[in-house]
């Protein structure tokens, strides 16, 4: 994840378990630290999101800032939808790599 620098790019399983391989520990403490540093930077368009939707609210509230306010609250539905898919798959891949670590 370190090579990513985009935080609204999107993230697969298989990278985040990538990610978990490359730091080459089965220690947990490890593990939880490097899925701690992933998502520091995923959470991002989450909060921008929840900003984006609620600038197009109050944008919305007079006629004139509907023109732009209606557009603002479908991108900030798209990024907090980016950003909750890319924090459960980053959830996802570090469940089953644990799963796989200690089998």
């Amino acid at each position: 994840m370190q090579a990513q620098t985009n935080p609204f790019s999107k993230v697969d399983k298989q990278s985040v378990i990538g990610t978990l391989k490359a730091t080459g520990s089965r220690d947990p403490d490890v593990l939880h630290a490097s899925k701690a540093t992933m998502l520091s930077t995923l959470r991002l368009p989450k909060l921008a999101g929840a900003l984006v939707i609620f600038c197009g609210v109050l944008l919305s509230l007079t006629i004139i800032g509907a023109f732009l306010g209606i557009p603002m609250i479908l991108m900030g539905w798209f990024f907090r939808r980016r950003g909750s898919h890319n924090v459960a798959m980053v959830e996802a891949g570090y469940a089953d790599y644990l799963n796989s670590v200690s089998a």
